[in-house]
């Protein structure tokens, strides 16, 4: 497909994704209101435990930045969690037959799918993105601030979430029950990735799971450029996460390919 078309289809995905999903103003206060509520929870549920010299949190947390941690960790939270969420509620494209009409248009399929999952990062981390702006003004030493490292890992985080969201999507196309997905990834994905409890104090199963989560190498750039500390632990995890995301993208492609094939012998005319 031209590259002309390929933006037309992504765009064309934007305004229906908005049109479905717009609610109301009631929306943008749920936007802002639940991610207050998950850091302060965690926040005071993480208080009581001793920060100070020569405990592990300590060793793991400099400086007590126990606010600048969690706010960081829902922050990259927030960007895989919306995507995941784009897959978890394609039951409704299938509800309301609009798959079956993208698959038998030949508007390219791979731009419908990233289009899906670039709007729903933008409709879910534009508003806890400003809260996370103006809480880390007040919690933050921006001396310590690698800028350059931090704007570089914001923009490669951006891509790996809109390209795990595509990844899911695709996976979404065999069934047309999609809740498993936020099963399989919320609690999980929060626990083990480091949101809220740094992985280095999990014992090495968990820290094998935690390996899986793109969000677990992306709190690593982050957290990194917030604290000034850009070693060799996040140049890997730059290297890791760049790797898994150009794999994923090829994976999604195959997933595709699959899925289509797999709707023309067991699906209908209304039935993908």
């Amino acid at each position: 497909m031209r590259p002309g078309g390929l933006w037309m289809t992504i765009a064309a995905e934007l305004t229906k994704q908005h049109r479905n999903r717009r609610k109301g103003r009631a929306t943008f206060f749920s936007l802002l209101f639940w991610p207050i509520i998950s850091f302060l929870t965690s926040y005071y549920t993480m208080k009581p435990y001793r920060t100070g010299e020569g405990s592990v949190l300590s060793r793991i947390i400099p400086d007590e930045r126990i606010p600048l941690f969690l706010l960081s960790g829902y922050l990259v939270f927030q960007l895989f969690w919306t995507v995941v969420e784009t897959a978890w509620i394609f039951e409704q494209e299938r509800r309301d037959g609009t798959v079956e009409t993208v698959f038998l248009t030949p508007a390219s399929k791979i731009a419908f799918l990233y289009g899906r999952s670039l709007y729903s990062l933008l409709h879910g981390i534009w508003m806890f993105a400003a809260f996370s702006i103006l809480t880390f003004v007040f919690v933050s030493d921006t001396a310590s601030v690698n800028w350059a490292a931090l704007t570089l890992a914001l923009l490669l985080i951006t891509i790996a979430a809109i390209i795990w969201g595509a990844m899911l999507s695709a996976v979404s196309l065999f069934s047309r029950e999609s809740s498993f997905l936020y099963y399989i990834f919320q609690t999980p994905m929060e626990l083990f990735g480091g949101v809220r409890i740094p992985p280095a104090v999990f014992p090495a199963w968990a820290t094998g799971l935690s390996a899986l989560f793109p969000v677990t190498y992306s709190l690593i750039l982050v957290r990194g450029a917030l604290y000034g500390t850009t070693g060799r632990v996040w140049w890997l995890a730059l290297t890791v996460l760049m790797a898994g995301s150009l794999l994923l993208a090829g994976c999604t492609r195959y997933i595709l390919y699959r899925a289509e094939r797999h709707a023309r012998l067991k699906g209908n005319w209304s039935l993908f």
